[in-house]
């Protein structure tokens, strides 16, 4: 009984300092549209399309049908050289109080966060008639929920990231130029120009805070005992554990519940990487 304790004690002291969590607000965010009053500095972000369409398909720049807001985290804290295993990803935005679409609207046109082809731009920098503006790429890492729906005043629209591509697409980021950019686009139509049926959310500018977060958890791939390097030891920890079923075992590295040959092969796979 005693080992059984201090073995569990161990998985869980081993699970905690193997993930590791990314938290913060975007480095940039602009307004994406041609109408747009200040776009780099402003305090709200907005995003529409046309019901059919959440990005114009003749990739022309956004003007009266549709509108994007782009945003980039910087990411030059994390280590370069290193392959990550994504845990979860979620970016949280905060609608401004004038909601101007029902519950039902909400879930049949959510925001959805993608790709962008680029994402070296600063707010300081910004110019809508820059040719190499950065552009919402065909990429849905996820949708916003409605969950906190609220008619009356503001409430937190939660993008869950979903799309496997995420991983790849942030490994991407911290070893090129260490910024990961975000396109939130949505399908909602304003019901005619200048109408009040769009997402409006708060921009990092906000001075209330209230800007998008992004909140990553994420490990070196392999690594199981969180020392920052996929070894000898990892493996050796996977082949005790081999068999093993449960939640929240640090040596199931596939999250299915059982630790097999799955994991024994991730371990294998990424072994050197961070070392």
């Amino acid at each position: 009984m005693k080992n059984s304790i201090v073995a569990f004690a161990l998985g869980l002291v081993i699970s905690a300092s193997a993930q590791q969590v990314y938290q913060a607000q975007p480095s940039d965010d602009v307004w994406f549209y041609d109408n747009a009053f200040n776009p780099g500095f402003t305090g709200i972000l907005r995003v529409w399309g046309t019901e059919q369409s959440a990005v114009d398909p003749t990739r022309a720049f956004p003007a009266l049908n549709y509108s994007y807001s782009l945003a980039r985290w910087n990411l030059t804290g994390l280590r370069q050289g290193v392959n990550y295993q994504i845990l979860s990803a979620e970016i949280r935005v905060t609608t401004a109080p004038t909601i101007g679409y029902t519950l039902q609207e909400g879930f049949d046109f959510p925001i959805e966060a993608r790709d962008l082809n680029r994402s070296d731009f600063t707010e300081a920098g910004w110019d809508f008639n820059n040719a190499n503006n950065p552009y919402p790429g065909d990429l849905i890492f996820g949708t916003g929920t409605m969950e906190n729906y609220n008619a009356s005043s503001a409430f937190v629209i939660p993008v869950r990231i979903t799309a496997p591509e995420f991983e790849a697409y942030f490994n991407s980021a911290v070893n090129s130029n260490g910024f990961l950019g975000i396109g939130f686009v949505s399908r909602m139509d304003p019901g005619g120009q200048g109408g009040t049926r769009i997402y409006r959310f708060y921009s990092r500018n906000d001075a209330g805070g209230r800007g998008p977060v992004l909140r990553v958890v994420y490990r070196v791939a392999g690594d199981v005992n969180g020392d920052g390097c996929t070894d000898d030891a990892d493996l050796l920890r996977v082949l005790f554990d081999f068999g093993n079923t449960g939640s929240g075992l640090p040596t199931d590295l596939t999250g299915d519940g059982v630790v097999d040959d799955a994991d024994l092969l991730n371990v294998l796979f990424n072994f050197g990487n961070g070392c």
